[in-house]
């Protein structure tokens, strides 16, 4: 059960792609060497290694093919996700992986992304230390019940509002077009506002939606009536998570609001070893995937921020505005 060898086997044959390269033409040691920029000697273990396990076969002495095990390796099959899950140069294999400081997790309640790397993910993303696996983050509809945002809200009173981590732009593009009346600015990392950007010129909706590559942790831009965080705050500790939403609250100043609109992700699956290694999985994947409406309240007060207004919340997901806290002052509430 606790053999590591083979998972890493397979990590090595995806990230090196060798059913590619063996698809390809390469057969022999020396011609998969060449083509993968590998040393022999290893490389003939893992070949060997590989065909006990069924991934390849040997045709004849030296002459490797793939076997109908190996298949899921191809590129062409990418879109069942397998290859990317193991190549280590992938974004998501890269993360995946990280799941081997586990114990940094359990000890620090961090991600175990740090402990492998000494940074988060999207540091390394956006640095390009990741060089395959942004189209993971391209998908153009929004998702996790994003209807309860979308439909759930009264926009018909907003005339701009700004997406902080709006990623590929896709819930932007979901609000533009469901409420023409309204104006956005996404802010994410330079690496998504480029996706985001080219999202949303396909989209037609480019004129409409202002794209800024920076942090959320950075000062965001003032003024606008809404300040929507959807699916944010579960990537970060609480001490992160508080950061974000004041720099929410500074810009939404006292005539703003800030959309709080998290997600609450658990493992659901029958089978016990399945559910709790799920469980695990997005444990040392984000800083708390399963805050409840509570946990997320005590944060906004953190934040000097107050509950304005709860909207109608799913298994998956919570809705609520945000205001500034009431002070001494018998300032009245909006």
């Amino acid at each position: 059960m606790a053999d590591i060898v083979t998972p890493m086997a397979l990590r090595a044959a995806a990230t090196l792609r060798l059913a590619d390269h063996i698809a390809g033409g390469a057969r022999s040691v020396a011609e998969i060497a060449a083509a993968t920029n590998s040393h022999p000697r290893p490389l003939r273990k893992l070949l060997e290694h590989l065909c006990a396990l069924g991934v390849l076969r040997e045709e004849a002495p030296g002459a490797y093919a793939v076997d109908e095990l190996g298949l899921p390796l191809l590129s062409e099959n990418d879109d069942l996700g397998v290859r990317p899950f193991l190549d280590v140069d992938h974004v998501v294999g890269r993360a995946e992986l990280s799941m081997v400081e586990l114990l940094h997790t359990v000890r620090t309640g961090g991600h175990a992304y740090e402990g492998a790397h000494g940074r988060n993910l999207w540091d390394d993303l956006d640095g390009g230390v990741a060089v395959g696996g942004m189209e993971a983050f391209t998908h153009t509809s929004p998702g996790f019940d994003a209807g309860l945002v979308v439909d759930g809200y009264d926009w018909s009173a907003v005339g701009s509002f700004v997406d902080v981590g709006g990623n590929s732009g896709a819930l932007v593009t979901a609000l533009l077009r469901a409420h023409p009346h309204l104006r956005a600015t996404l802010v994410d990392l330079p690496c998504f506002a480029r996706i985001a950007q080219r999202n949303l010129e396909l989209a037609g909706l480019a004129d409409r939606c202002q794209v800024v590559g920076s942090s959320f942790f950075d000062p965001l831009p003032p003024g606008a009536d809404v300040y929507l965080i959807s699916a944010i705050l579960a990537d970060w500790e609480d001490d992160r998570a508080i950061a974000i939403l004041r720099r929410c609250a500074e810009a939404a100043g006292e005539q703003g609001l800030v959309l709080l609109a998290e997600v609450h992700l658990s493992a659901a699956h029958a089978d016990p070893v399945a559910r709790t290694a799920v469980a695990l999985r997005l444990e040392a994947a984000m800083g708390n995937p399963d805050r409840t409406v509570r946990d997320l309240e005590a944060l906004a007060a953190n934040a000097g921020l107050e509950v304005a207004w709860r909207g109608q919340g799913s298994p998956v997901r919570s809705v609520m505005a945000l205001r500034p806290a009431l002070v001494a002052t018998g300032r009245s509430a909006r």
